[in-house]
């Protein structure tokens, strides 16, 4: 892996189409890429931004449903193989599933909000609504893992804990409050690092649902990478998109680390 990372560091100088020689162009595409309006970097990093939008709504339902698994009932393994299943379904065949779920005419979604007396919405007819959309995917794709972690994190918490704060006569909610959701701190930093990184990422229900569009209306960093690099052939280019898209990833990370990383005690 090193040789392919190595190369494209240096292949983001230099101009070259794949067609003709690599030219060099010292830092030409680091200034196209961040300074020339034409390159749009803004307005897809902001794209890239909104879907981070999603990963607390995600996490708060995977809590939710790891609460809701981790009663020692009868057959509740089912329901735990039930809320697994989307992770282990491939990411093209669940936004194939979703663009029919989302579909403006015959979507799930939308008869869903006719019965409610609710208008059709045309999902991916504006960037707003699309962005939205792919959001809906992103959480229900991703909250079986995150429930299987949190579930995880659950079963490790003493008993002992509940017992004393029952015996106090603490409630469920001040139980929860005080016990479970801090003693869960690993839990939530783990897949808040692992799913900004996953979102940063994000290319195949784009790419599948609605191909960067309404025009550029979810056109992410990843998806400008791609563009560049195989439709039109911009190696250079679409490899300083990739470096930059990497130091962007790492600033938050180390960001993420520092500000919430040294508040996490593990047991």
């Amino acid at each position: 892996m090193v040789g392919p990372i190595l190369y494209s560091f240096i292949l983001s100088f230099f101009s070259f189409n794949i067609f003709s020689s690599p030219v060099f162009v010292d830092l030409e595409n680091y200034i196209r890429l961040l300074f020339d309006p034409n390159s749009h970097f803004w307005e897809f990093l902001s794209h890239t931004i909104f879907f981070l939008f999603s990963i607390p709504i995600g996490l708060a339902l995977s809590l939710f449903l790891a609460l809701l698994v981790n009663f020692k009932l009868s057959g509740i393994s089912f329901f735990r193989t039930i809320y697994f299943l989307p992770v282990i379904a491939s990411m093209i065949t669940v936004a194939l599933l979703w663009e029919f779920i989302l579909d403006k005419d015959f979507g799930l979604l939308n008869m869903f909000l006719e019965i409610l007396g609710f208008s059709k919405i045309d999902w991916f007819g504006n960037s707003l609504a699309a962005k939205i959309g792919i959001s809906f995917m992103l959480i229900w794709k991703n909250a079986g893992y995150n429930m299987l972690i949190y579930l995880a994190a659950l079963q490790g918490i003493p008993e002992q804990y509940y017992e004393a704060m029952q015996i106090d006569g603490a409630n469920r909610w001040q139980r929860f409050k005080n016990i479970t959701f801090p003693l869960l701190a690993p839990a939530h930093f783990f897949l808040l690092i692992t799913s900004v990184i996953g979102t940063f990422q994000l290319f195949g229900p784009i790419y599948v649902m609605t191909k960067g569009g309404p025009v550029t209306g979810t056109w992410t960093l990843i998806f400008e990478v791609y563009w560049k690099a195989y439709q039109e052939f911009e190696m250079g280019y679409a490899a300083a998109v990739s470096w930059i898209l990497f130091l962007l990833m790492l600033v938050i990370t180390l960001v993420q680390w520092k500000l919430i990383g040294k508040r996490v005690h593990y047991a």
